[in-house]
Order: C-alpha cells, then sequence, then structure tokens
C-alpha cells in the first residue's frame, strides 16, 4: 500500500469524521431548539390519534399546538393514548369510534406512569381534598358562602336569569380550584353522582348500579358533568375512579412541559398568599434572586435536568423537593413530603416522622412512636440536605436546620401551644361556643397560627428573614399580647360578672400560669407598671 493511498484513507476517515461531529451537533442543537421551544420537533401521529388531530385543528388549534410540542408527540402518544376509557368506566363514551374520557385522571397516566402514580398518591399534594372537611372550607362554604342557595336581594341587570345565589361559588372557585374538587357528574334527578355515589372498586369501576343508572347524558351518550366540579385541576382532586388528584396540575396538558414544571412560577398557582406565601418567600431569598438572574443557564428544558451535572446555578421548588441531583443518582420523586422534616401547616408545628401509610406519627410515647414510624424526619431531613450540599458546606447546612428548628421550637413554645391552652380553657368552660368564627377571638387565634404562623416558619425555612420577621414573628406577637390574651381576659371577666365565677377562674388561671412563664415576664411587668402608676394617680 503506498504512502499517498494511506494518506487518501486517512483524509477520507478524517472529513467521515469530522462529519460526523458536526452531525451529532447539529441534531444537539435541534434537540435543543425543540425543548426551548424556538423549533420544531419532530412529531409522530400515531394512526389511533391521527383522526383526533385533524378533526381538532380547526376547532382547537391550541390544544394541537401544545401536544405537537409535547414529549408525548415525539413518542407517539396521542389523544387517544391518554383519553381512552375502557367499557364500565362512568364517564366514558362512544366518539367518533372510539370510546373515551373527558378527564384523564393520575389512574390513567399509571398506565404508563406507574412509579410516579404510585408516589404520588401517598403524597400530601394528593391528599389536598381533605380541606373539603377542614376549618378552611368551612369558611368558604358558611362564613363567606352558603351551603343553600339564596334569593338574591334584587335583580341582576343584564342577567335575568339569576333567581338564586348560589352560596358555594366561592369555595368552587378558590379552594377547590388548588386543593380539587370532588368530581361529580349530573343526574336525573336534579342531583349529582360523585365517587361517594359510585363506589369505586379497586380497578376504579363503579359498583353501585343505581348511581351508574342515574347518569344525566346529552343526546350523544356524553355523561355530563357538574359544572361546580368542572373544569378543576386541583392537586387533590377527588376523581370518579377512586384516584387522587390531577396530573395536569403541575405538568399543563396538552403539552406536559418538564421545563414549565421545573420552573417556581409553576408552583404559583396555590403556594402564595396570606396563609402560605412560598412562592413570594421564594423569590425574597437569596435562591429566587439567583434562579431570576441565571434562568437562561439553567438548562430547564434538559431530559432528565440533575443538579450537579446539567445544572448548578440555582434551586428552584422542583430543585429542592423533588427533581433528581448527583448525590442521589438522580433519582426524582413525586412526593414532595419526602424531604420535608417539619410540618408547619397545623397551629403546632409537627416533625415530619411518617407511618407506613405516610401519615405523621402524633404518638408521644417514645416506645410507641418509634414502633409507629416508617420513615423518619431526620431520613427526610438528609434527602434534602443531599440538594443543600451541592452548592453549601455540611457546617452551612447543619447551622442552617439549627436556626430552623430553634425558631420553629420558639414559636410552637412561646405563641403556638399557649395558644391551644387559652382556646381550649374557653371552650372547655363553656365560655365561647363549639361553632366556629361566630366570636371574635376565633378569628384572632385563626389568623395568628394560620396566616402569620404559618408565614412566620415557612420564612424560616426558606431563608426569607422578613417573612420569618416582619410578616411572621412580629405579627404573631401583636396577634398574641395585644388581641388574644386582652379578649380571652374579657371573656372571663363578662362570665364572672354573669356569676360564672369558677368558669372564668379556671381561664385565668391558664392565663396567669402562661404569663407568670419567664418568655412573658416583660409583658406581666409591664402590666404591673401600668396598673400601679393607674392606681397611684386615683384620688
Amino acid at each position: 500500500m503506498s504512502l499517498e493511498f494511506k494518506r487518501l484513507i486517512i483524509g477520507v476517515l478524517g472529513g467521515l469524521f469530522l462529519l460526523s461531529l458536526i452531525f451529532v451537533q447539529w441534531m444537539e442543537v435541534v434537540r435543543k431548539k425543540a425543548e426551548s421551544g424556538d423549533g420544531a420537533a419532530h412529531i409522530a401521529i400515531p394512526a389511533s390519534s391521527k383522526q383526533c388531530i385533524e378533526c381538532h385543528k380547526p376547532i382547537t388549534p391550541g390544544i394541537i399546538d401544545h401536544w405537537t410540542g409535547s414529549t408525548h408527540a415525539k413518542k407517539g402518544i396521542g389523544c387517544v393514548e391518554c383519553h381512552q376509557a375502557e367499557k364500565g368506566d362512568i364517564d366514558g363514551f362512544d366518539h367518533h369510534g372510539y370510546h373515551i374520557a373527558t378527564i384523564v385522571t393520575p389512574r390513567d397516566c399509571s398506565r404508563c406512569h406507574k412509579k410516579e402514580y404510585d408516589e404520588f398518591e401517598h403524597s400530601h399534594h394528593a391528599k389536598a381534598g381533605n380541606i373539603l372537611a377542614s376549618l378552611d372550607n368551612f369558611l368558604a362554604e358558611t362564613v363567606e358562602g352558603s351551603r343553600a342557595p339564596f334569593n338574591p336581594h334584587s335583580p341582576t341587570p343584564g342577567k335575568p336569569g339569576i333567581d338564586m345565589v348560589n352560596g358555594m361559588a366561592s369555595a368552587n372557585t378558590g379552594c377547590q380550584q388548588c386543593h380539587g374538587s370532588k368530581i361529580a357528574l349530573q343526574a336525573t334527578d336534579g342531583k349529582v353522582i360523585t365517587l361517594d355515589d359510585l363506589k369505586p372498586g379497586v380497578d376504579g369501576k363503579p359498583t353501585n348500579l343505581d348511581a351508574i343508572g342515574r347518569v344525566l347524558k346529552d343526546a350523544s351518550g356524553k355523561p355530563l358533568f357538574s359544572a361546580a366540579s368542572w373544569p378543576n385541576t386541583g392537586i387533590g382532586r377527588l376523581n370518579l375512579d377512586g384516584s387522587l388528584g390531577s396530573c395536569s396540575a403541575c405538568h399543563s396538558r396538552h403539552d406536559f412541559s418538564p421545563r414549565r414544571a421545573r420552573q417556581p412560577e409553576n408552583c404559583g398557582k396555590c403556594h402564595l398568599g396570606p396563609d402560605h406565601p412560598q412562592k413570594e418567600i421564594y423569590e425574597e431569598s437569596k435562591h429566587g434572586v439567583a434562579y431570576r438572574d441565571l434562568k437562561d443557564h439553567m438548562n430547564l428544558g434538559a431530559q432528565h435536568w440533575v443538579l450537579g451535572k446539567d445544572y448548578t446555578q440555582a434551586p428552584t421548588c422542583a430543585t429542592c423537593h423533588m427533581s433528581g441531583n448527583v448525590r442521589n443518582k438522580g433519582t426524582v420523586t413525586h412526593d414532595p413530603g419526602q424531604r420535608i422534616s417539619w410540618s408547619n401547616r397545623p397551629p403546632v408545628s409537627l416533625v415530619m416522622d411518617t407511618d407506613a401509610a405516610h401519615k405523621i406519627v402524633t404518638e408521644t410515647d417514645p416506645t410507641k412512636r418509634a414502633a409507629a414510624i416508617a420513615d423518619t424526619a431526620d431520613a427526610k431531613r438528609n434527602r434534602m440536605k443531599e440538594v443543600c450540599l451541592h452548592c453549601h458546606t455540611t457546617e452551612y447546612v447543619n447551622s442552617f436546620y439549627k436556626q430552623y428548628d430553634d425558631f420553629v421550637v420558639l414559636y410552637n413554645e412561646k405563641f403556638a401551644k399557649p395558644g391551644q391552652a387559652i382556646m381550649k380553657a374557653l371552650r372547655d368552660q363553656k365560655l365561647i361556643t363549639k361553632l366556629e368564627f361566630d366570636e371574635e377571638i376565633e378569628w384572632t387565634w385563626f389568623y395568628l397560627w394560620h396566616h402569620e404562623g404559618r408565614r412566620a416558619r415557612h420564612g424560616a425555612s426558606m431563608m426569607a428573614p422578613d417573612y420569618a420577621h416582619w410578616h411572621g414573628m412580629y405579627e404573631v406577637a401583636e396577634r398574641f399580647y395585644m388581641q388574644m390574651i386582652p379578649q380571652a381576659r374579657e371573656i372571663a371577666h363578662k362570665a364572672e360578672e354573669a356569676g360564672q365565677k369558677a368558669e372564668a377562674k379556671a381561664v385565668n388561671d391558664v392565663i396567669d400560669a402562661i404569663l407568670r412563664r419567664p418568655e412573658h415576664a416583660w409583658y406581666e411587668q409591664d402590666l404591673k407598671a401600668l396598673k400601679a402608676k393607674k392606681n397611684a394617680e386615683k384620688p
């Protein structure tokens, strides 16, 4: 073989190698542009959905456009694959040769995403629909609205058909759009049918034949939903097949964009406001500041998006609570509670030791408590520390958690537990009624723990000092000393005047015992000095 021929072969191989590098780079650029929305992605329309695409493109072009930009479209997963229903599904109906359902539930998604479904169904997110029986919903359904329709004061100009007011409108439009509604079908008798009536089995199929027979359908045979319950993408939605939640609460339909789900704005639909301002808290924190500055460098459209590999610039909500990182081998979870060590939702924060059913263990006996715990708060905290340690030293992280623990314990012990004790004493002595929110002190206590107390604790947990202090503990203290204590004293005083001396003494004894403690000494000393001054001024 001549030298010239060898040079030719080397030249050809070198050229091919160069072309392959250019091709790979071009493919990567195309992929990146497609992921970021700057370029058209290759889509594969499955034969089963071809008719759907052709029909819906001129009718609902937004839906088709969103699907076209999805990973589903690239992988040949179309309309029928997600919306298909089986015979026996209560919301299924025949539609142009296919049997489909309008609502795609987590159970439907589990056909392809079983791991994600199992994690989500055991999460606190999936239980968010429990608010339907909570104090919060009592506010929306009764205090703000009415559980029964009522007559308007006068006609509404331009709306002659309004002859009754829907008192549940505040709950339907507010609470349930985040927490989730109980999906309901219209019934032939004018009522509604929910999973409570259908009694779905383990396969999601209804077992109550009477309820099945009462479902109201339109002329084409499509079951009709109750407008009060649908549309709804609440994270804890109670579905007709017995599954909990809505995947589209985070993964917007119909593109199911991972890029969007990774951004903090995605969580801001629900995690903001006076009682749980995580979005605002994050924006105040250095994490949020870094995200806004470096967002364009965070590779949000990456296929796997692993912290320490695909990005390191800043954490988002997903980074800390759900996404994978190099320390946990890229493991993603759809249960945000797996990395949370305190529950700051209740009046008194609880350590997040959980049992096999993922419920917080409240047992106080050490032996019984240890036996009930399946996943400890320390284990959860260590999973979160794996995230923190990508940017911070061990000493830094441990010291942060020491500050956080001290803050939560201070709130619990100085204000929350005493507040609970005062409210219990008032109820035990029957000096306030069992009905919530019919007395001023009940509003005061609710504000203290549900608004200011949560803001303080969440501010501490997410490194937002202004929320921890001025929007938090300052307002907790002001509410406790300047409103709750005086209001409780006033209730006891009026009871004493009405002849209920024993009941009044019982309440005052609880308050006195609380205020005699050293952490409240400043308040008692100030009151004593004020009383002494007033007595000295008397003629």
